[in-house]
């Protein structure tokens, strides 16, 4: 049994009136996921405050703001304000994850888009295989469990760029690395 300290992660991807959260524990313990829905500044507010109590992490994890999507970035804003405010309120470290250190934790496996990061988590956790939607038509709209995908992603790719915390997180880093059968390597 090891003495080390699990680290608590809470990774939080926020979409327009949604958040999509996951914690992790290392070394690769995917602890819970899920979604909270709101429709107000307020009802976002409470929901950070009840994930933040419940979960208590050593550091919330947030994505960097997108340069591809400056409307999407005017609608998360106000929402990621709340999350940093509140984690500095209770004193918990903040991380920015940038979609470029995003994409390049994933381009290993030959990763074109989420639904492909999505089939390599699935993989990587099989509780998540039943979850793991089916690629949309282009017409179609994104369906509601990528946000599960999008979360846990972000957590992992914090992980793996800070695997510098401790010798326990890199060898968790290190299954990541192997992709699962199916997935090409790049």
């Amino acid at each position: 049994m090891s003495t080390t300290p699990a680290h608590r992660i809470l990774a939080v991807e926020i979409r327009a009136a949604r958040l999509g959260y996951a914690v992790l524990e290392t070394p690769k313990q995917l602890r819970d996921f899920g979604a909270a829905w709101f429709d107000s500044p307020a009802a976002a507010r409470a929901r950070i405050i009840r994930l933040l109590g419940l979960y208590r992490p050593r550091v919330l994890v947030l994505r960097g703001a997108s340069p591809r999507y400056p409307l999407n970035k005017r609608n998360r804003r106000p929402v990621a304000r709340i999350a940093h405010n509140e984690a500095r309120r209770l004193a918990i470290p903040v991380a920015h994850i940038s979609e470029l250190a995003f994409g390049s934790c994933f381009e290993r496996y030959a990763c074109r888009d989420k639904y492909d990061v999505a089939a390599v988590l699935a993989a990587a956790f099989p509780d998540l295989a039943s979850r793991l939607p089916a690629r949309p038509k282009f017409y179609d709209p994104e369906p509601r469990p990528i946000l599960y995908f999008d979360s846990i992603a972000l957590g992992i790719a914090y992980l793996e760029l800070n695997r510098e915390n401790s010798l326990e997180t890199s060898k968790a880093i290190e299954s990541f690395r192997r992709p699962p059968s199916g997935v090409a390597k790049s």
